[in-house]
């Protein structure tokens, strides 16, 4: 890795997966050997099983993120994409990593099997997807061609000026279904009702819109 800050981030991202990992092991020796592993949509404990299937999770995140930098240091254009890049990919661990800590709390809750969970994680996946939407919204119009971050499809990575549109336009719907969406997670957060299947509509139906405009407008442009 010829890139100073791509090594640095590089470092600081498998630092942090590794302490993650460290902590998460420490921490499972202390839950009892059974533990709640599984809750369905109604938030209700329905499986049951060995506590050290929840490593799984720290353990990919280890193994992942070093291949995934790996990967991402042969990119096109990163020195250019180096801010929309760090942000996105110390976000993403980070979002890995607290969803890592609510499973471990979870499985730490003494749920039974019929036991409703007392918190409701099923907010947490709308709500800090919906802040990285935001988030990088405003960045996608900065990311220059490549094939790690950003729309790639075969019209944007074959075509600059169809990567540069798409990505403006992007930028836009990603921010307005970011807001949408945790707007709508806000005000559920106070409804007191079971709201675990709203949160899945909430978090598939907007993000798919946000995957689909920005596809049939990069084909529109594909030979500008």
């Amino acid at each position: 890795m010829k890139n100073k800050a791509f090594r640095t981030l590089s470092v600081s991202a498998i630092i942090i997966a590794a302490v993650n990992f460290i902590a998460s092991l420490l921490y499972i020796f202390k839950l009892p050997d059974e533990v709640p592993l599984h809750f369905n949509a109604e938030g209700i404990c329905d499986g049951y099983g060995s506590k050290w299937f929840v490593l799984i999770f720290p353990l990919i995140i280890l193994i992942v993120y070093p291949i995934g930098l790996f990967v991402t240091s042969k990119s096109k254009n990163l020195e250019k994409n180096m801010k929309p890049m760090t942000i996105c990919m110390l976000f993403i661990e980070a979002y890995l990593i607290v969803m890592n800590w609510a499973i471990l709390l979870l499985m730490n809750s003494g749920k039974q099997l019929g036991d409703k969970m007392g918190m409701n994680i099923s907010f947490l996946i709308p709500v800090t997807i919906s802040i990285m939407f935001i988030v990088m919204g405003n960045y996608m119009p900065t990311i220059r061609q490549n094939k790690n971050l950003g729309i790639k499809l075969p019209w944007t990575l074959k075509n600059e000026r169809c990567w540069d549109v798409t990505h403006r336009y992007a930028g836009k719907v990603w921010v307005i279904v970011g807001i949408i969406t945790l707007t709508v997670m806000t005000v559920l957060m106070f409804i007191k009702t079971d709201v675990s299947l709203i949160c899945v509509s909430a978090t598939f139906i907007p993000f798919s819109f946000a995957i689909i405009m920005p596809t049939v407008y990069a084909y529109k442009h594909r030979n500008d």
